[in-house]
């Protein structure tokens, strides 16, 4: 880790996009965050957009942006996340997962600087830098046909590779250590901020298949719980101290999905719409809620209950008297 360290912080300075690999719970988007922070542009926004969150013909208009008419449920022109980015950085998580079409449409952007809004016909100048990360074996999927080869090398001008934690086994404890004192203050049990040797047996005797994530809750679980002991009590931290466990690769496949019916696509389309005009003039307001409100022609209870319905994550937290409450 050292090692990722000082090659994250050799190529942080430099507008170079950067590309993160490893598994699922190593940590990817911290280390996104990482660079930013060690980069030029750490006081401007950076933006995270997960690609494998939205179908595709909505993700294109958050990538890109759209114009008013392009799509039913566009009554308004709107800016994608390269517009939000403008002077930061985006990172694009999960990007294995981009469409195909996508892929053609992300690689001109990388090599132009340029974008097209969605049902637009004038080039926009975007000055971001971008960080995308994913879980997935790109040279297999490119072997498979399923990712462009030429934004693959566009993407890792330097690819950072974290390493799973199993093969961190000198940083396991300092990271339990530290999540330990995290949520046993945040939970209020100072009583279990070190680990007890029970603890440290639990750590070597699993092989963390979920990575930092799966140990965070593991610990989560113990200080909430008051102990070690009483883990034995639930089936899925159980399942966490068996050694070599693995929750997702056991549990059932999915069924096939039901195509979608017309009236919930564009419901979703809708909402869609409508989290991104919200998202926009958050952004030109620098997320003063109250100026949003007057801009979007609502009330102010109106858009926080908005805002808390998306899980918009704002640059300054709401605080808790901002929001409205319910009188009974």
């Amino acid at each position: 880790m050292n090692s990722v360290e000082q090659r994250a912080l050799r190529v942080a300075p430099s507008d170079e996009t950067v590309l993160i690999l490893g598994e699922t719970g190593v940590g990817k988007d911290m280390m996104a965050r990482f660079v930013h922070q060690c980069s030029s542009r750490h006081d401007r926004v950076f933006v995270h957009l997960n690609c494998a969150a939205l179908q595709e013909n909505l993700l294109e208009s958050e990538l890109f942006g759209h114009m008013r008419g392009s799509y039913t449920g566009a009554t308004d022109s709107q800016p994608g996340q390269f517009e939000m980015a403008a002077g930061g950085t985006l990172f694009l998580d999960e990007i294995g997962e981009l469409p195909g079409r996508l892929q053609a449409k992300l690689l001109h952007v990388l090599q132009e600087r340029k974008i097209y809004r969605v049902g637009g016909r004038q080039p926009l100048n975007v000055d971001v830098r971008v960080i995308a990360a994913t879980n997935r074996d790109l040279p297999q999927a490119i072997r498979a046909g399923a990712f462009r080869r030429d934004l693959f090398y566009r993407l890792g001008v330097v690819t950072l590779r974290i390493p799973p934690l199993r093969e961190r086994a000198e940083d396991l404890e300092d990271l339990a250590r530290h999540l330990l004192r995290r949520y046993s203050g945040l939970y209020n049990r100072p009583d279990l901020s070190e680990p007890d040797e029970r603890f440290l047996q639990c750590l070597r005797t699993s092989r963390w298949e979920g990575n930092i994530r799966e140990l965070e809750n593991f610990v989560k679980r113990m200080v909430l719980l008051g102990g070690v002991e009483h883990l034995d009590e639930e089936p899925a931290a159980a399942g966490a101290l068996e050694a070599g466990s693995d929750m997702e690769t056991r549990a059932p496949a999915p069924a096939p999905s039901a195509p979608r019916p017309l009236r919930e696509t564009a419901r979703l389309a809708a909402e869609q719409a409508e989290r991104q005009a919200i998202l926009s003039s958050l952004a030109r307001t620098s997320w003063n809620r109250k100026q949003a409100a007057r801009e979007l022609r609502v009330s102010y209870r109106a858009l926080l209950y908005k805002i808390k319905g998306y899980t918009l994550r704002p640059d300054v937290p709401l605080a808790d008297e901002d929001w409205p409450t319910t009188s009974h």
